[in-house]
């Protein structure tokens, strides 16, 4: 999902220039991926809790895969659009469900530390994708870069239909467990709801604040000189010292007796690398920098309704939470691309620090609120 996710930004000018569209477009074309979570992320965690985590992934990587072919020979920004939508589909289906089998897994012992496992998935993926898809865009043509996606969804569906197993507490969850009324949501207690409508905001805050960086920081070295393959380098960099620090952070997280002073210490050192890179300083030292601190909070922020869903609320409630994470990850990279084609490259970097900022503002409101309202 990582690498899909990637595929665009990797050799965004390069897709720019084919589809004549320009930096607001692109971003929308990148936020689209997530759009669909608005409208299927709950229902993709309630037909998990029908028919099968295991199934719905599986048709979720079908999706990923037909949309990343789609994407490759799209003759439009109008195809194109078409394309990534039906990838987003499948990656919205793919995350929260992923989520929740981890969740299943690990409830009662090290979920931190697993949950840090899995976040890496992802900018392993993306990763992967800065350091193949950017040289493969300038050696072939971006239709083959944005294509390769596709090959990557149709490996992890072969490895999940092989390898997967659900564990035995979660086996309980079948076709013939009677649901809620409506489509599931009833299973929410209103505790359970207050705590989700906060809850949800440090992980969507966070995490736009990632996809605007991968979305414009190749755009913005490119544009300060940067060849397009010595750009994807940096943030492949930046990348791997995320993995580094998010599986770094799950040891931390479980262990430290402050783990949220932790978190809100290292985003705000986050925000601070971001700033920097901004103002003109040169990028390498900070790329690193940034991506050994910004990494480490991730496992507490997506754990967050771990920490007080019921079992039988699980599905429902990782929907949800899923569903504020999408909206705002779909809209806030487009806002960034409006504002790049504004004020320039600097302005959606300071929008990154930004965002991630109020990443720590509403983890302290979601402490206070889990503290006083969680049995």
């Amino acid at each position: 999902m990582g690498f899909q996710f990637q595929s665009i930004a990797a050799v965004a000018p390069l897709v720019g220039d084919g589809l004549g569209i320009d930096k607001t477009q692109l971003g929308w074309l990148i936020g689209l991926y997530l759009l669909p979570g608005v409208v299927f992320a709950l229902p993709g965690g309630l037909l998990g809790r029908r028919f099968g985590d295991k199934r719905l992934v599986l048709v979720g990587l079908a999706l990923m895969g037909i949309g990343g072919a789609w994407l490759g020979i799209a003759e439009s920004f109008a195809a194109a659009k078409a394309a990534r939508f039906t990838s987003g589909i499948g990656a919205v289906i793919l995350n929260v469900l992923m989520t929740k089998m981890v969740t299943d897994l690990f409830t009662g012992r090290e979920r931190l530390l697993a949950m840090s496992v899995l976040i890496n998935a992802w900018p392993i993926g993306i990763g992967i994708s800065l350091a193949v898809i950017g040289p493969l865009g300038e050696l072939a043509g971006w239709r083959w870069g944005v294509a390769s996606s596709a090959l990557f969804a149709m490996i992890g569906l072969a490895v999940v239909a092989t390898f997967y197993r659900p564990p035995v507490a979660a086996v309980g969850f079948t076709s013939a467990t009677p649901i809620a009324a409506g489509i599931g949501v009833g299973l929410l207690t209103r505790v359970e709801w207050s705590l989700l409508a906060i809850g949800s905001l440090p992980w969507l805050l966070y995490n736009a604040a990632y996809q605007i960086v991968l979305s414009f920081l190749p755009s913005f070295l490119v544009g300060n000189g940067l060849g397009i393959a010595h750009a994807g380098w940096l943030v492949a960099v930046n990348t791997v010292m995320f993995v580094v620090s998010v599986q770094a952070g799950g040891f931390l997280l479980e262990r430290s007796a402050r783990p949220e002073l932790l978190c809100h210490v290292t985003i705000v050192a986050w925000c601070a690398t971001l700033l920097f890179i901004a103002a003109g300083s040169a990028p390498l030292p900070w790329l690193v920098l940034g991506g050994l601190v910004g990494g480490i909070p991730a496992a507490a922020l997506v754990s967050a309704p771990g920490e007080f869903l019921r079992p039988e609320s699980r599905s429902a409630g990782m929907g949800v939470f899923y569903t504020v994470y999408y909206l705002g990850c779909a809209i806030l990279p487009s806002l960034a691309g409006a504002l790049y084609d504004a004020s320039g490259g600097p302005a959606a970097l300071w929008m990154a620090a930004a965002t991630a900022f109020l990443a720590t503002a509403t983890l302290f409101a979601f402490r206070r609120a889990l503290a006083a309202r969680a049995p």
